[in-house]
């Protein structure tokens, strides 16, 4: 299934988004309120659309709502920061059991500045199921570095990206032959748009590709979240 004509109005959530980024105010938004409504919504059809898409090759998110794979665009602690109210883009984490499963998602982000992303991957595990993974990278590291290695991997997403530890992790050597891999503490596979790729009506051709690239590593990392945690006693 490709994905459908909504997608290009990517275009007018971007316009929206680049509008807030130079306005992040509430009063402003309060003021401009039926815009966010208008593109929030038509960033929901595009998210409806790649979940369809998606179903095809991963069953597991069919029957997955717009809501509950969305973000909010509201900073929840923005008070506390001093900094904007509200992030400058829309994003979706699509998973089985939405945005807040414990298994990896595929990513859809929306963000003005040529930062829009698709891809997939753990962004915030817990540390339980970071340790799960960990071990599963020490029993089988050859299962994540080919996939690491493909071609299309590469050309796709470069390398894993995601957060590290400055030192080896607790119980493994520093002298691991993985331990680069190991040092992992958030696994991450992006792929980078321009503006102008994204407004274009041919943007929705080229999600479903990188996503099936993408599963391979989330089915790597759910694997162990699958055997050791139940998905209803995690909370990410």
């Amino acid at each position: 299934m490709a994905l459908h004509s909504t997608l290009t109005d990517t275009g007018f959530v971007l316009d929206f988004l680049k509008e807030l980024q130079l306005n992040n105010s509430k009063a402003w938004m309060d003021e401009h309120r039926e815009k966010y409504l208008q593109a929030r919504q038509k960033f929901s059809e595009i998210v409806s659309g790649t979940i369809a898409s998606l179903a095809t090759i991963d069953p597991r998110v069919m029957g997955l709502t717009p809501t509950e794979a969305m973000y909010r665009i509201n900073k929840n602690d923005f008070t506390r920061k001093g900094g904007a109210p509200y992030k400058g883009r829309m994003g979706a984490g699509i998973s089985p059991d939405g945005r807040h499963s414990p298994y990896a998602n595929y990513i859809l982000v929306l963000e003005p500045g040529n930062k829009s992303r698709v891809g997939g991957g753990l962004p915030a595990p817990s540390a339980k199921i970071l340790q799960a993974i960990r071990q599963e990278i020490d029993y089988t590291p050859e299962t994540l570095e080919n996939i690491l290695a493909t071609a299309e991997f590469k050309e796709s997403f470069g390398q894993l990206f995601g957060e590290k530890a400055k030192v080896a992790p607790k119980g493994y050597s520093k002298q691991h032959p993985s331990i680069e891999l190991l040092k992992h503490k958030s696994f991450l596979a992006l792929h980078y748009f321009t503006d102008e790729e994204v407004s274009s009506p041919t943007f929705p051709e080229q999600l479903l590709p990188l996503y099936q690239r993408v599963k391979p590593l989330n089915d790597f990392l759910n694997q162990p979240i699958k055997l050791n945690q139940p998905i209803k006693e995690i909370t990410l």
